[in-house]
């Protein structure tokens, strides 16, 4: 890579013709998005537009603040999100709005048009942004304000458009709401806007909300710049505004508008100092793009290199080439050696001595006797003369024998055995042949040399001579020939294994040596692009037009919106769908029973039927629900977000500032605001303190955020001295725990697992201050009020974003028992993961409860601008919860503040509590009171067959009898054979449907939460921590899913088992019907049943698989932008199906094991609950049928009990 060098810009045209070779080359290398941003940069420095943008939070007030700062409505604001895409304001000649699209031309909106329809359009995922065009304004010309999509947007789209159009930014305020500066994504996302170059003001807006009673402004004002310079975000200036409170006094709104006035008077000067930064800015992201590619081309082969050194490389060059040279070596041996042998078998032939003086005699003898003439003798001279030639060819034969075998033979033989060293085949089957090479010919061939007809002369002997030694150097030529073709089929076997040896060798080396050499050229290819961006183009003038008029031809391509065909959507339905809502919750009309009424009712029936026989049963019952009703206690739970100002709502509700603000949602505990008694009067509190076990299992699990472990709380302070201060957000929240337990353990490490009595001042102490509020399981305060007067005790508990693991357990627990649960969110805020998760959850049981108990709150209304703006905001919450499966919210719009200042009918507390307290009174009570209506009627049933048995004859009592023993004895035997059986076969199939479904939601919402946990911001570098880190939180939100719907299941099981035991109720009461009608049966509630605790899945999981799929992680670029993400989320989800199939298994088995033995029991129970009701009402008849009643005093009591 080279060294990246800053350009200097001095005038409009230096700009234009840098941009335009820029744009070139960004094309020629491929970088379509840094062509996309040279065009817009070119067009901006044509129009000569300087742009202002604003960035933050979704409800920080973006659009309010540029309304306010131009003092004209520009942008509808809202405390919902409204710059859901990219908006561009400036001045024109006429008014209109423009929607541009990724791939369709755009659509104009021309004047007046209703700016709801033009965000309709905008709800299409393809829409780049918005144009707006006003004609009347102050905003000063080529000036533009861009309002951009809130940072926090989960939109993909909406974040990209948001980065790409910064780079324009001439200076960029970043807006946050004064309750979120601490987020980490501000410091993400604020330290990123640094880094492209950027001027950057901070604003932390809404400071309105801050209360000097909890926090000097100071001391504010000190944490917010010691957290930016933490994360090292150093921006030109931090102002801190409200535009609802002008007269505070921390208002610094008005050096805002003076920064902004100053700006727009300076903006040519500015205009050119920021050309030049996004200049640059274009050339260190092309360079960071060109790395990218590098990187992803480079990827298979780094990773494949990863295990060696610089030396180890090198030696891998060197080895591929002696293994190259090694193999030539061993291609040219065959050809080399076969040369070899011929140069030295003809050597050897050709100086082979085989004719020497003696056998040139000997030849010149034979040669002789050959001759037509040669006679011997004169007698028997022919046989003679033929003995005389045979004699002399044998002769001859035998000596040139033995001069072949020592003058050609032996040679060949030591030629053979040296060519086979040289070979280095010296097998023995190859030596045995070199050693057994001879020259085999025959006498013949002497006879067939001699010529017929030559004259004998020495001339002729000596060329007969040459032609013998001729053809017995041919013999040993061929012999020769044959041995070498036996030795060079086996030298080649020989060269061909050492070659394939080799070879694989080579081609092993070979593939780290291509790496090697890929990647070498990779970089050498990079450099010269990167050498070529500082390198001007020729043709500047002709490209630059061809641009303009591309420009020129687009703005002539749109569409226009047709108002007459188009259908505007209005505020009506919003309205209308909040009235719906609040319309569910009005009062419904008084039963015929309400609690004053049945109350004496049941003292009077009870009174009537004390001490009457067979009676004592159902007169237990009835006083048992007139307890109830009259002692009736309500468990109201609390849940909201932190900082959605649930303690606030809760001293709204109790009329008094009870509860103090905790600061951190880790250490709050579980509140609970109780009716006070004779042992606990009012204003005293009971502070249950933390086990040390308990304790020990939040210091470790916040300790495990730091890679620290302890095994007790005394090695847990040493170990907390020595983590250091972190950026992580979540890590922050830890370390603050952990600091508060290091300050307080001294004060409270022999009082854990005591209780402490405590006043009202003392127990805001253990509340708010975090050294206490740590060491804390769970508080009563006992509070007089006209609530808890009621019987009402209210719990607030820890956030829906504690970490707390047993607050999820706890919370499960509440929203299972209490009688209500209020959920409060913030007018302004979006519903945060936690919030998110913890709405799921009541979404999934709400449909579990008889009633539906569950109200929603919108606290602090009364920053609402208008009744519109708070149905809009309304109508926004109302969508939200349907999303997350709440239908038909009760939802309510609250302002604690007011309420706690006495305002209370403009802080809409009132409406809430007329509903709610209808519900507690009638809603609740109703079923209640219905039970305790069905126990007298059956009483009056009871009286009605004793009077009526009392009035038969005696003959008919004594018949009566009879059958009343037999259907008892029927009834007892019927009762005696039942068994749980089908209600526990039904429970297993229950839970065996129940779990397929669990699983099936919970993956159905994988891709959401690999999206969530893989996403740009958390792997911004390519180190394997970011992609284990992410692997973790996707584990963990699938795991703690897969945990909830567990609890809810529970949950279902519970109420599917109520369901099965009063059908079972029922049948017996059918069975026992069809013997004795005049029977009944009074209720019977199971006993309630604990909720297991279900630990969250994929705890302690081996990993190694998983990590295997970051294999498709190259880049962030690659991996978001190309198909990679899907093919790790479709792997991974395969991977992680069978585990969560094992962690279902087991989470069915510890149900069936805690359930079965359950249902056996209450069978039991409800046999003899059964048993001892029939048992009671036979005993009265059989008494009736053998003793005289006193009829009229029955009548009376009848005719009481009727009124």
């Amino acid at each position: 890579m080279i060294k990246t060098k800053t350009i200097e810009i001095g005038n409009t045209t230096e700009a234009i013709n840098q941009l335009v070779s820029l744009y070139e080359r960004f094309k020629e290398n491929g970088d379509s998005e840094r062509v996309e941003k040279s065009e817009k940069l070119l067009k901006k420095i044509n129009n000569h537009d300087f742009i202002i943008a604003f960035c933050g939070h979704f409800s920080a007030g973006k659009s309010t603040m540029i309304n306010t700062l131009l003092g004209e409505k520009l942008l509808p604001s809202s405390p919902i999100p409204t710059s859901a895409n990219l908006v561009k304001i400036h001045k024109t000649a006429t008014d209109y709005a423009k929607v541009f699209y990724k791939d369709e031309a755009p659509y104009l909106f021309e004047a007046p048009y209703n700016f709801q329809t033009v965000k309709e359009f905008c709800k299409n995922g393809n829409v780049t942004e918005i144009e707006i065009g006003k004609k009347q304004t102050d905003l000063p010309d080529q000036v533009i304000i861009m309002d951009t999509p809130g940072v926090d947007s989960t939109d993909d789209a909406h974040r990209i458009s948001t980065e790409s159009a910064i780079h324009l930014a001439d200076i960029v305020f970043y807006v946050m709401d004064y309750n979120h500066v601490q987020s980490e994504l501000n410091f993400l996302y604020t330290k990123e806007l640094l880094q492209h170059g950027v001027e950057l003001y901070l604003i932390i807006n809404q400071i309105d909300k801050h209360k000097d009673e909890e926090l000097s402004f100071a001391d504010f004002k000190r944490s917010v710049e010691e957290s930016f310079s933490a994360w090292n975000v150093h921006p030109n200036g931090i102002f801190y505004t409200t535009l609802k409170d002008g007269k505070n006094d921390h208002n610094e709104y008005v050096k805002v508008k003076s920064l902004v006035n100053e700006v727009l008077e300076q903006k040519e000067s500015r205009l050119s100092s920021s050309i030049q930064s996004a200049v640059n800015l274009l050339i260190q992201e092309h360079f960071k793009w060109l790395e990218e590619q590098e990187e992803e081309k480079a990827a298979n082969d780094k990773e494949f290199l990863k295990d060696l050194s610089i030396n180890e490389k090198q030696s891998l060059l060197a080895k591929e080439q002696n293994l190259h040279e090694k193999m030539k070596e061993l291609d040219a041996q065959l050809e080399s050696w076969s040369k070899s042998f011929d140069e030295e078998r003809t050597k050897i032939l050709k100086n082979a001595y085989l004719m020497p003086f003696e056998i040139r005699e000997l030849a010149k003898a034979y040669v002789e006797s050959a001759q037509p003439d040669f006679k011997m003798g004169l007698l028997f001279s022919k046989k003679k003369t033929e003995e005389e030639r045979v004699k002399r060819l044998e002769e001859f034969f035998k000596q040139l024998n033995t001069q072949v075998e020592s003058g050609l033979v032996w040679h060949t033989r030591e030629f053979a055995g040296r060519i086979l060293k040289t070979a280095k085949l010296e097998n023995d089957e190859l030596q045995l042949a070199a050693q057994n090479l001879s020259i085999h010919f025959e006498t013949s061939l002497l006879k067939d040399l001699v010529r017929k007809g030559a004259r004998m002369s020495g001339e002729y002997v000596l060329h007969y001579c040459e032609e013998v030694a001729d053809s017995l150097k041919k013999l040993a030529h061929q012999e020769l020939e044959k041995f070498k073709l036996n030795v060079q089929q086996q030298l080649e076997y020989v060269i061909q294994n050492e070659r394939d040896t080799l070879s694989g060798e080579w081609s092993n080396v070979k593939k780290y040596t291509d790496a090697i050499r890929r990647l070498r050229e990779l970089s050498v290819m990079r450099n010269v692009k990167e050498e070529k961006v500082y390198t001007p183009i020729a043709d500047v003038r002709e490209i630059y037009q061809d641009i303009q008029q591309e420009w020129k031809k687009e703005e002539t391509v749109f569409r226009v919106y047709d108002k007459e065909q188009g259908k505007e959507k209005t505020s009506e339905k919003v309205q209308q769908k909040i009235s719906t809502t609040l319309d569910d919750t009005k009062i419904g009309e008084e039963d015929s029973y309400s609690a004053e009424l049945i109350v004496p009712k049941l003292q009077q029936t009870a009174d009537l039927l004390k001490n009457k026989p067979g009676f004592a049963r159902i007169t237990d019952h009835i006083l048992s629900k007139k307890a109830r009703i009259e002692n009736k206690q309500f468990t109201i739970a609390l849940f909201g977000a932190f900082s959605a100002g649930k303690s606030s709502f809760a001293n709204a509700l109790i009329g008094e500032k009870v509860l103090p603000v905790s600061p951190n949602p880790t250490t709050a505990a579980i509140n609970r605001i109780c009716p006070p008694t004779q042992e606990h009067l009012h204003g005293t509190a009971v502070i249950h303190l933390k086990s040390k076990i308990h304790l020990l299992d939040d210091i470790q699990k916040s300790l495990k955020e730091f890679n620290a472990v302890c095994e007790s709380l005394d090695e847990a302070g040493s170990i907390i001295s020595q983590i250091h201060e972190t950026k992580e957000a979540r890590q922050k929240i830890h370390l603050s725990f952990l600091h508060a337990f290091l300050k307080g353990y001294e004060v409270y490490q022999d009082k854990l697992g005591q209780d402490i009595m405590v006043g009202l001042e003392e127990f805001k102490g253990f509340v708010a201050n975090e050294s206490q509020s740590c060491f804390v399981e769970s508080i009563d305060l006992y509070f007089d009020s006209e609530l808890t007067r009621q019987g009402i005790t209210l719990v607030d508990t820890p956030g829906a974003d504690s970490i707390n693991a047993r607050h999820t357990g706890v919370a499960f627990e509440y929203i299972k028992n209490s009688d209500a649960v209020l959920f409060v969110t913030y007018y302004n805020h979006a519903f945060s993961k936690a919030d998110r998760e913890f709405l799921i959850q009541l979404g999934r049981v709400k449909d579990a409860f008889e009633l539906d108990k569950m109200f929603f709150i919108v606290n602090a209304i009364d920053l609402a601008d208008s009744e519109e703006e708070l149905n809009d905001v309304k109508s926004y919450v109302h969508d939200q919860l349907t999303q997350y499966g709440i239908r038909f919210p009760k939802l309510f719009g609250v302002s604690s503040l007011l309420a706690l200042q006495k305002e209370k009918q403009d802080s809409g507390i009132v409406e809430f509590k007329k509903s709610f307290e209808a519900f507690l009174s009638n809603d609740l009570m109703r079923m209640s009171i219905q039970a305790a209506y069905n126990e007298v009627q059956r009483a009056i049933k009871m009286i009605d067959q004793l009077i009526e048995t009392a009035l038969e004859s005696q003959e008919e009592k004594e018949n009566r009898r009879k059958q009343l023993v037999l259907n008892q004895e029927k009834i007892e035997e019927q009762l005696k054979q039942s068994k749980p059986t089908i209600i526990l076969t039904k429970l297993k199939q229950e839970l065996q449907e129940l779990l397929f479904y669990v699983n099936q939601r919970t993956f159905y919402r994988f891709s959401d939460f690999f999206k969530e946990s893989f996403n740009p911001a958390t792997l911004q570098n390519n180190e394997k921590s970011s992609l284990n880190k992410a692997l973790s939180e996707l584990l963990e939100s699938l795991g703690y899913d897969f945990a909830q719907e567990m609890r809810a299941t529970s949950l279902r099981i519970e109420n599917y088992l109520k369901d099965l035991f009063q059908k079972r109720l029922d049948q017996f009461k059918e069975q026992i019907a069809k013997f004795q009608s005049t029977i009944t049966v009074s209720d019977y509630e199971i006993g309630s049943i604990p909720t297991l605790e279900f630990p969250s899945a994929f705890i302690n999981i081996d990993r190694t698989q998983l990590e295997k799929t970051f294999k498709y992680f190259k880049n962030a670029k690659s991996f978001f932008e190309k198909n990679e993400k899907k093919l790790m989320e479709e792997e991974l989800q395969q991977l992680l199906k069978p585990l969560a199939d094992l962690y279902l298994e087991e989470q069915k088995l510890r149900l069936e094991e805690y359930f079965n033995p359950f249902v056996e029991q209450e069978f039991t129970g409800l046999l003899h609950h059964i048993h001892e009701d029939i048992n009671e009402q036979f005993k009265a008849m059989l008494a009736v049928l053998h003793e005289k009643i006193d009829l009229e005093e029955w009548t009376a009591i009848r005719e009481k009990l009727a009124k």
